[in-house]
Protein backbone atom coordinates (compact mmCIF):
# COMPACT_ATOMS: atom_id res chain seq x y z
CA UNK A 1 0.00 0.00 0.00
CA UNK A 2 1.13 3.56 -0.71
CA UNK A 3 1.33 5.98 2.19
CA UNK A 4 -0.39 9.33 1.95
CA UNK A 5 1.71 11.92 3.78
CA UNK A 6 -0.78 14.73 4.06
CA UNK A 7 0.13 17.41 6.61
CA UNK A 8 -2.33 17.61 9.45
CA UNK A 9 -0.41 20.12 11.59
CA UNK A 10 1.01 23.36 10.25
CA UNK A 11 3.53 25.84 11.73
CA UNK A 12 2.12 28.07 14.41
CA UNK A 13 3.11 31.62 15.27
CA UNK A 14 5.78 30.45 17.73
CA UNK A 15 7.66 28.41 15.12
CA UNK A 16 7.34 31.21 12.57
CA UNK A 17 8.75 33.75 15.02
CA UNK A 18 11.56 31.35 15.92
CA UNK A 19 12.57 31.00 12.27
CA UNK A 20 12.51 34.76 11.88
CA UNK A 21 14.65 35.27 14.99
CA UNK A 22 17.33 33.03 13.45
CA UNK A 23 17.47 35.41 10.52
CA UNK A 24 18.47 38.31 12.77
CA UNK A 25 21.80 39.93 12.09
CA UNK A 26 24.68 38.85 14.32
CA UNK A 27 26.20 41.30 16.77
CA UNK A 28 29.05 43.52 15.60
CA UNK A 29 31.50 41.07 17.18
CA UNK A 30 29.71 38.11 15.58
CA UNK A 31 29.89 39.83 12.21
CA UNK A 32 33.62 40.48 12.74
CA UNK A 33 34.13 36.74 13.41
CA UNK A 34 32.02 35.80 10.38
CA UNK A 35 33.99 38.15 8.12
CA UNK A 36 37.36 36.95 9.46
CA UNK A 37 36.52 33.27 9.09
CA UNK A 38 34.93 33.79 5.67
CA UNK A 39 38.22 35.17 4.39
CA UNK A 40 40.13 32.35 6.10
CA UNK A 41 37.82 29.69 4.61
CA UNK A 42 38.06 31.19 1.15
CA UNK A 43 41.86 31.12 1.19
CA UNK A 44 42.09 27.63 2.68
CA UNK A 45 39.62 26.33 0.08
CA UNK A 46 40.93 28.06 -3.04
CA UNK A 47 44.69 28.13 -2.43
CA UNK A 48 45.30 25.06 -0.27
CA UNK A 49 42.41 22.59 -0.87
CA UNK A 50 42.17 22.39 2.92
CA UNK A 51 38.37 22.51 3.12
CA UNK A 52 35.24 22.46 1.03
CA UNK A 53 33.43 24.76 3.47
CA UNK A 54 32.05 27.88 1.85
CA UNK A 55 30.10 29.81 4.48
CA UNK A 56 31.50 31.02 7.80
CA UNK A 57 29.36 31.48 10.89
CA UNK A 58 29.40 34.33 13.43
CA UNK A 59 31.41 32.34 16.01
CA UNK A 60 34.91 32.58 17.47
CA UNK A 61 36.13 29.20 16.17
CA UNK A 62 36.18 26.97 13.13
CA UNK A 63 37.03 23.27 12.87
CA UNK A 64 38.12 21.30 9.82
CA UNK A 65 37.86 17.53 9.37
CA UNK A 66 40.96 15.34 9.41
CA UNK A 67 39.19 12.46 7.71
CA UNK A 68 38.72 10.67 11.03
CA UNK A 69 35.45 11.23 12.84
CA UNK A 70 35.93 13.13 16.10
CA UNK A 71 39.38 14.48 15.27
CA UNK A 72 39.70 17.92 13.73
CA UNK A 73 42.07 20.74 12.97
CA UNK A 74 40.81 24.04 14.31
CA UNK A 75 41.52 27.65 14.89
CA UNK A 76 39.86 29.97 17.36
CA UNK A 77 40.04 33.17 19.29
CA UNK A 78 40.66 31.84 22.79
CA UNK A 79 40.36 33.53 26.16
CA UNK A 80 43.01 35.97 27.27
CA UNK A 81 43.45 37.71 23.91
CA UNK A 82 45.02 34.61 22.36
CA UNK A 83 44.53 32.92 19.01
CA UNK A 84 44.87 29.16 18.80
CA UNK A 85 45.49 26.60 16.06
CA UNK A 86 45.04 23.00 17.15
CA UNK A 87 44.48 19.33 16.65
CA UNK A 88 41.33 18.60 18.66
CA UNK A 89 40.68 15.02 19.74
CA UNK A 90 37.16 14.01 20.77
CA UNK A 91 36.05 10.69 19.32
CA UNK A 92 33.29 10.51 21.94
CA UNK A 93 35.04 8.30 24.50
CA UNK A 94 37.51 9.80 26.98
CA UNK A 95 39.66 6.67 27.17
CA UNK A 96 40.12 6.53 23.38
CA UNK A 97 40.93 10.25 23.29
CA UNK A 98 43.57 9.91 25.99
CA UNK A 99 45.12 6.83 24.35
CA UNK A 100 45.52 8.69 21.05
CA UNK A 101 46.88 11.75 22.85
CA UNK A 102 49.38 9.60 24.77
CA UNK A 103 50.43 7.81 21.58
CA UNK A 104 51.12 11.17 19.94
CA UNK A 105 52.79 12.54 23.09
CA UNK A 106 55.23 9.60 23.00
CA UNK A 107 56.37 11.07 19.65
CA UNK A 108 56.52 14.64 20.96
CA UNK A 109 60.13 15.32 19.97
CA UNK A 110 59.69 14.02 16.41
CA UNK A 111 56.35 15.80 16.04
CA UNK A 112 57.73 19.14 17.21
CA UNK A 113 60.78 18.70 14.96
CA UNK A 114 58.47 18.08 11.99
CA UNK A 115 56.19 20.93 13.00
CA UNK A 116 59.12 23.31 13.38
CA UNK A 117 58.29 24.73 16.80
CA UNK A 118 57.15 23.67 20.28
CA UNK A 119 53.48 22.82 20.82
CA UNK A 120 51.20 22.97 23.85
CA UNK A 121 50.24 19.41 24.82
CA UNK A 122 46.89 19.67 26.61
CA UNK A 123 45.72 16.25 27.75
CA UNK A 124 42.82 17.89 29.63
CA UNK A 125 42.44 15.11 32.18
CA UNK A 126 39.34 16.72 33.68
CA UNK A 127 37.57 16.69 30.29
CA UNK A 128 36.66 14.08 27.70
CA UNK A 129 38.65 15.72 24.87
CA UNK A 130 42.35 16.52 24.44
CA UNK A 131 44.17 19.00 22.24
CA UNK A 132 47.58 19.78 20.85
CA UNK A 133 47.84 23.47 20.11
CA UNK A 134 49.91 26.50 19.38
CA UNK A 135 49.01 30.01 20.51
CA UNK A 136 49.82 33.58 19.68
CA UNK A 137 48.59 36.90 20.96
CA UNK A 138 45.56 38.35 19.23
CA UNK A 139 41.86 39.17 19.38
CA UNK A 140 39.06 39.84 16.92
CA UNK A 141 39.15 43.47 18.08
CA UNK A 142 42.73 43.83 16.74
CA UNK A 143 41.40 44.98 13.38
CA UNK A 144 44.75 46.29 12.17
CA UNK A 145 46.37 42.88 12.86
CA UNK A 146 43.65 40.53 11.58
CA UNK A 147 45.37 39.92 8.23
CA UNK A 148 48.57 38.96 10.09
CA UNK A 149 46.61 36.75 12.51
CA UNK A 150 44.83 35.07 9.62
CA UNK A 151 48.08 34.40 7.74
CA UNK A 152 49.50 32.86 10.92
CA UNK A 153 46.40 30.67 11.45
CA UNK A 154 46.53 29.40 7.86
CA UNK A 155 50.24 28.63 8.10
CA UNK A 156 49.75 26.75 11.38
CA UNK A 157 46.73 24.78 10.12
CA UNK A 158 48.73 23.66 7.10
CA UNK A 159 51.58 22.59 9.39
CA UNK A 160 49.14 20.67 11.59
CA UNK A 161 47.81 18.80 8.57
CA UNK A 162 51.29 18.05 7.22
CA UNK A 163 52.59 16.90 10.60
CA UNK A 164 49.60 14.97 11.97
CA UNK A 165 47.78 13.48 8.96
CA UNK A 166 50.30 10.65 8.37
CA UNK A 167 50.40 9.82 12.07
CA UNK A 168 46.60 9.78 12.38
CA UNK A 169 46.39 7.53 9.33
CA UNK A 170 48.90 5.11 10.88
CA UNK A 171 47.00 5.10 14.19
CA UNK A 172 43.74 4.35 12.41
CA UNK A 173 45.34 1.61 10.25
CA UNK A 174 46.57 -0.05 13.44
CA UNK A 175 42.89 -0.45 14.39
CA UNK A 176 43.11 1.75 17.45
CA UNK A 177 40.12 3.93 16.59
Amino acid sequence: PAYNFKPIVFPNEWSKSRKESRKEKPSAKGEAYRSYFQSLLDELRTKHSFTKAKIAQPQNWYNFPTGISGISYGTSFAQGRRVRAELYIDVGVADKNKKLFDWLFAQKQAIENDFGEPLEWERLDNRRASRIAIYREGAISDTERLAEIQAWAIQELLKFRETFSPRLKTYKQQGRL
